[in-house]
């Protein structure tokens, strides 16, 4: 895994900290909406969320159905979780 970007580790911090995003999954005019059901992340750039995906530092919690549509919701995975850790080990700040 390369380096973390700035914007990379922010958002990773955001779900390290209990955050959680939750993504409209139904196809249909709301596809790819976002929402934040507890807190909101300083920012966020779908390009940052999908690296971290990819590097397989968040996953997929589980799906729910509200109003016909279905939302996934995206948390720390136990990779993202280590990797925070070893940044507070070391004493790296963001």
């Amino acid at each position: 895994m390369q380096k973390l970007s700035l914007n990379q580790k922010e958002l990773l911090k955001f779900f390290a900290d209990g955050g959680i995003v939750e993504f409209c999954t139904t196809v249909g005019s709301q596809l790819g909406t976002t929402t934040f059901p507890s807190k909101r992340p300083r920012q966020f750039h779908l390009t940052v969320f999908n690296s971290l995906m990819k590097f397989g530092l968040v996953q997929a919690a589980g799906e729910a159905f509200q109003y016909g549509f279905r939302w996934s919701s995206v948390v720390i995975s136990e990779r993202g979780a280590q990797t925070v850790a070893s940044w507070e080990d070391s004493h790296e700040t963001l």
